[in-house]
């Protein structure tokens, strides 16, 4: 992605380049209707990679934002994100029932999505059995 980023970076500042110079090589007052339709080509292929560029950092930022959602959720969840042979993993330490020994369990980043909704669910659970008690009483 970033690769891909930089190509389009650079095709731009090319052709920025490209029609300066002919911009300063020809006076204002001679310049042939090619040469201003050329600078005029040169210059939509810019606007475009400018477009392209500010999309794909758009896009970027809504991928960082997601990711920092999920680490807040799985922190907030107990987990602690951890990189594990590479891979971007997110573990908790707990003492299993009826266990003395604690037990570390690690998921990548789908395994923890569906285990925070999980958590969630079961305090909501939770919560609605205390809601109905309370009316009971």
């Amino acid at each position: 992605m970033t690769s891909r980023l930089h190509t389009v970076l650079f095709a731009a500042c090319a052709t920025m380049a490209a029609a300066l110079a002919l911009a300063q090589q020809a006076p204002n007052s001679s310049q042939t209707t090619a040469q201003a339709t050329a600078a005029q080509s040169a210059q939509k292929p810019a606007a475009d990679s400018k477009a392209t560029a500010s999309a794909a950092a758009s896009a970027a930022a809504a991928q960082k934002k997601d990711e920092d959602l999920l680490v807040r959720d799985a922190r907030n969840a107990g987990f602690k994100p951890e990189n594990i042979r590479g891979n971007r993993m997110f573990c908790r330490t707990a003492t299993e029932l009826g266990s003395s020994f604690p037990v570390r369990t690690c998921y990548n980043e789908e395994q923890v999505k569906v285990k925070i909704q999980e958590y969630q669910a079961q305090r909501q659970q939770l919560e609605n059995m205390r809601n109905i008690g309370s009316v009971v009483h």
